[in-house]
């Protein structure tokens, strides 16, 4: 079953979050990884929280998230966000039956 990758991302620099993106794109094609939905504007329908950015990608499975995130391929790409932004990011699972 797919597994979903949902972000939340505060940039911090304008400039490496563009570099991020270009350095994520390569970083998901081994894994199978696709993007959904990127970007901003997001709004809230409930809650108090309104996050700056969000992002959803598409994996085979979760293994195929997990593997991505720990990646080589990845980790460049993983060290930018690290320094530039503050994120919380979940996985999950495909449970609907086709």
């Amino acid at each position: 079953m797919a597994g979903y990758l949902v972000a939340s991302v505060k940039w911090h620099d304008a400039e490496e979050a563009t570099r991020y993106y270009h350095m994520v794109l390569d970083s998901l094609k081994p894994f199978d990884g696709r993007y959904l939905a990127r970007g901003a504007p997001a709004f809230v329908l409930e809650g108090d929280e309104t996050p700056a950015r969000l992002a959803m990608i598409e994996f085979p499975t979760t293994d195929h998230a997990n593997r991505w995130h720990q990646s080589d391929e990845y980790a460049s790409a993983r060290k930018v966000r690290e320094e530039f932004a503050e994120t919380y990011w979940i996985v999950v699972m495909e449970q609907l039956a086709r």
